[in-house]
């Protein structure tokens, strides 16, 4: 069982939209509901485990720390949510050290002060072999949401960037959150491309039951990506991709479109299918 099957699977045990309410379970990365004032909090939560996603023989904690709350700060970016407060629950196995955690958390609150989030508590815990952090957040927009439910046929697909230079270095990411609340504004329909943009816009297709049918020669690459099909499958992006009727804002670039039924497709050129082997992470594959 994949993901997607896993989620579908849990749904019946969470709550839908409805009431204030206004993004439920399995629309979105996110949920979000209205407040007293007539503003929206969107609230998401995100796991990096080492191992899976990071690797402290590799990077320093301090990155780790600081990309797994930049990959968290995606899903509120996607939604136009300004971050507010956030949690961080972290597992320690014995062989971190009590180093390893506070330059973790180092890393998390410099990027936490750049955005405007206060992290105000959480949990420890030991683990047995491989660390983990946990990071949930909450945010706030005046405007309300679209799910990825939203999303309809006919809808044009745009990019915030090039995509691809995330399997290329370990930088400190920058999350995308002062365009994703300028897009959200647009009426845009955004996701994140954490786990690729194929995969992302498979997310889309379960959510709203539509397809997607994604121009290869227009994904845009970043500087020393080669292969588009690389770019369409490369996860650890802060890029968001977002739909919407056309035309799109300047600051997307076109890659494609929504089609009816829920099959995402690439194609050339010359609109002929092309078969991409790799379509990004699954977090259960």
């Amino acid at each position: 069982m994949g993901e997607l099957e896993l989620i579908a699977a849990l749904l019946p045990y969470l709550a839908g939209r409805g009431g204030d309410l206004v993004i439920g379970a399995g629309e979105d990365d996110a949920a979000a509901w209205r407040e007293p004032d007539g503003s929206f909090t969107v609230a998401t939560c995100d796991t990096s485990v080492e191992g899976v996603h990071f690797d402290l023989s590799r990077q320093r904690p301090e990155d780790v720390g600081w990309r797994a709350l930049c990959f968290a700060l995606g899903d509120l970016a996607a939604k136009g949510a300004r971050p507010t407060f956030g949690l961080v629950s972290l597992s320690v196995p014995r062989r971190w050290g009590s180093e390893v955690a506070l330059r973790l958390y180092q890393g998390m609150s410099g990027l936490a002060e750049r955005v405007g989030l206060r992290l105000v508590g959480g949990d420890t815990t030991a683990a047995p072999h491989d660390g983990s952090l946990t990071l949930t957040l909450l945010g706030t927009t005046p405007i309300q949401p679209l799910p990825r439910s939203a999303a309809r046929p006919g809808w044009e697909v745009g990019v915030t960037g090039p995509l691809g230079g995330a399997s290329l270095e370990w930088a400190r990411p920058e999350p995308r959150l002062e365009l994703g609340a300028q897009l959200a504004a647009a009426g845009l329909c955004c996701g994140d491309v954490s786990d690729g943009l194929l995969r992302e816009m498979d997310k889309f297709a379960a959510a709203a039951g539509v397809g997607a049918r994604l121009r290869l020669d227009a994904v845009p690459l970043a500087p020393g990506v080669d292969d588009p099909r690389r770019a369409l499958a490369s996860g650890e992006e802060v890029e968001l991709v977002c739909c919407g009727p056309g035309p799109l804002p300047a600051e997307l670039t076109a890659v494609g479109g929504l089609i009816e039924g829920g099959e995402v497709i690439v194609i050339d050129a010359h609109g002929r299918m092309v078969e991409v082997g790799e379509r990004g992470y699954d977090h259960l594959r």
